[in-house]
């Protein structure tokens, strides 16, 4: 779990919390509504054993939240536990087992040391104030809402980056040791332009050739079934709680005194720490209004989550084994109460709904509601156990069908399939001819022939592309940021005067030629060498520190039975 994502997290804000417009967000703590908790049942058995000492559930728990955190800040999503489940247990591993040599080398972050490395992460030059604003907006809905976490996952995550900073330095340090000979090497290697001539073979081209007939696509449909069969699918009942409806009740909340609240706010934090979306600080009343703004909306999501558990309440009065739970209920109570009561259209896990604007973890919900559970005497599954928090509303949801998956005949997709099938078999027809072509150059330019001589035979033309070097990022005209990865990796180990093999690109391939290669720029490498050097060291170090990790994970890990192999 290498710190190293922090050069890339711009669009977050800080790490200092009013204590006063939080007191607002601590109703809506997972800790509160016992969300978030560590995803092992505490009753299992055997969780493996870190040096020795076994894993307790706490530990575990704890350890999946700062890896869950982790793969947010890596990817910028929230890991799925029914996809990353394997992926998120590895990180917590990886992560007790670190704990462990920290706690046996001595190495404590200090709070500076903490501070400075959260800064780090999200992109907060030393010196400037907090925009805490932002900062609480992304703690109430990022971190909280959507990440099921609270503040003090957040709090012992940077703690742990920053002591393993402290690790990474001192078992990383060989890694540091380049010459300037070896320094001067890889930046040459690395910016050298290459020039470049290339044939294209677009799927486009050969689309007018591909039409089927109804035996191919017969055929096609049979062998790709799988991808034209419906999924599991459900419709929800549900009532929809909008904050906006309990303002009234949110200025109860919030009290009579609110400008003295917010303008104090505004006081403890100073004028840095709020600014407009230009990044332009706001005026002191402009900044007073939007703190207000902030505490009537978090009362107002109290106030609608209070009434949306009420609900709930009700819901559930008199239900046992002998009178259970049927899916007319929620409509009954809802048009007792007055309240919005609808059914959304039949949708998958994957799309996901229109009508229910809700993250991944509610959607697992909705998808966990069933009728035929054989312990479910009194059928409470029927029924989500709490409000879901959506985006903006919250919800009481109940299932109203289940549409198990289901095999659709040919004629219920054959247009998606002929458009499949065309697609396919002209990618197909694109990378026969270029192959082709790639073999024909090669043979060609080994008999002495010009790369211009062996298109013109081909009735080809190739296309002038402006020098690129290895640290090139922005593509040329025709060709997306993959495709010109793929270009690169490509081209760079062919020889000058020699052609590459057919590659591969989103639309298609092409066939590469290396005219030259150009001499690097001496004075911009003697400007460029001390940063280049100085990044270089970080990756070595990292990559030292790695290696030595992976043995002392090996070393010190031994995973639950039956999970042998998520050591390492």
């Amino acid at each position: 779990m290498i710190g190293t994502i922090r050069r890339h997290q711009n669009w977050l804000w800080g790490v200092v919390i009013a204590a006063t417009i939080f007191s607002f967000v601590y109703y809506l703590s997972p800790s509160q509504s016992g969300a978030g908790a560590g995803f092992r049942d505490s009753s299992a058995p055997d969780l493996g054993s870190v040096n020795g000492e076994p894993i307790t559930p706490a530990q575990l728990g704890a350890a999946e939240k700062e890896a869950r955190l982790f793969y947010f800040l890596r990817t910028h999503t929230w890991p799925d536990p029914s996809d990353q489940n394997k992926q998120i247990r590895h990180l917590a591993e990886q992560g007790l087992v670190i704990q462990s040599l920290l706690k046996d080398y001595k190495i404590i972050a200090t709070t500076d040391a903490a501070d400075r490395f959260t800064r780090q992460i999200f992109g907060v030059p030393p010196g400037q104030a907090m925009p805490q604003d932002k900062l609480n907006d992304w703690i109430q809905n990022e971190l909280m809402r959507k990440g099921g976490l609270n503040w003090e996952d957040f709090d012992r995550f940077a703690r742990h980056q920053a002591a393993q900073d402290y690790l990474m330095a001192l078992f990383g340090m060989s890694g540091k040791l380049i010459t300037p000979k070896e320094e001067e090497f890889f930046y040459r290697r690395e910016n050298e332009p290459i020039v470049t001539e290339i044939v294209s073979f677009l799927a486009t081209n050969y689309y007018g050739a591909t039409v089927p007939s109804e035996t191919n696509l017969q055929d096609y449909f049979t062998k790709h079934e799988a991808e034209y069969r419906l999924p599991d699918r459900v419709q929800i009942n549900y009532v929809l709680f909008d904050p906006s409806n309990f303002m009234a009740k949110a200025s109860q909340l919030v009290g009579t005194n609110v400008d003295e609240k917010a303008s104090e706010i505004y006081h403890q934090q100073g004028p840095d720490a709020f600014r407009d979306e230009t990044n332009k600080p706001l005026s002191e009343p402009e900044a007073v209004a939007k703190i207000k703004k902030q505490m009537f909306q978090y009362a107002a999501f109290q106030e609608a989550r209070k009434a949306a558990n009420e609900l709930l309440t009700a819901l559930s009065e008199g239900r046992d084994a002998a009178h259970p739970y049927t899916t007319s209920d929620l409509e009954k109570l809802a048009k007792a109460r007055s309240l919005p009561y609808q059914t959304t259209e039949p949708f998958d896990e994957k799309n996901g709904c229109k009508d229910l604007v809700v993250p991944a973890k509610a959607m697992r919900v909705l998808f966990s509601l069933r009728t035929d559970a054989p312990d479910d005497a009194d059928r409470s599954l029927l029924y989500a156990p709490s409000p879901l928090l959506g985006e903006s509303n919250i919800y009481v949801v109940g299932l109203q069908n289940r549409f198990p998956s289901q095999v659709q005949p040919l004629s219920a997709v054959r247009e998606q399939v002929l458009k499949d099938y065309r697609e396919f078999k002209a990618l197909e027809l694109a990378k026969e001819a270029g192959e082709q072509f790639a073999g024909a150059a090669q043979f060609g330019l080994s008999q002495g022939k010009s790369f211009d001589a062996v298109c013109a035979a081909q009735k080809l033309k190739p296309e002038n592309l402006p020098p690129f070097a290895l640290v090139t990022t922005n593509p040329p005209p025709g060709l997306d940021k993959i495709s010109f990865q793929h270009l690169e990796e490509a081209v760079f180990p062919v020889p000058t005067e020699q052609s590459s093999k057919y590659i591969p690109i989103n639309d298609g391939g092409l066939v590469a030629y290396v005219k030259a290669r150009q001499p690097v720029n001496e004075e911009k490498m003697k400007e460029e060498l001390p940063f280049y050097l100085s990044r270089m060291r970080e990756q070595r170090q990292v990559a030292a520190f790695q290696e030595w990790l992976s043995r002392q994970i090996q070393l010190r890990l031994i995973p639950p039975p039956g999970d042998q192999g998520s050591a390492g």
